[in-house]
């Protein structure tokens, strides 16, 4: 798997933000706010490598294309590894299933 560093990387900084998140919570409100801004910051990442690390597919002409980084973060997804896309070929909104780009 291409880029797994940066996969490990995001979710542990999202683990140890809740676990800030928590503790700041209750003990200081700066800690809290801290945490909050490193756990979007940990999605944020996420989300990166889930738009470099994978290509779609078009079901209505199956044509395999890249979405940007607000795509990926405002299209609407249809279970695991499906999402609603315009396909650049057909210029249909469709739903696309992702792929490795492995």
């Amino acid at each position: 798997m291409e880029n797994k560093n940066y996969l490990i990387f995001s979710i542990l900084l999202m683990i140890f933000s809740l676990i800030l998140l928590f503790v700041g919570a209750v003990l200081n409100f700066k800690l809290f706010v801290v945490s909050l801004i490193c756990f979007f910051i940990g999605i944020a990442l996420l989300m990166h490598w889930s738009t470099i690390s994978y290509k779609w597919i078009c079901d209505e002409c199956g044509e395999t294309f890249k979405i940007t980084f607000s795509e990926n973060i405002f299209g609407i997804n249809h279970g695991v590894n499906c999402k609603s896309l315009y396909c650049p070929k057909c210029n249909k909104k469709t739903m696309c299933k992702c792929v490795s780009k492995q």
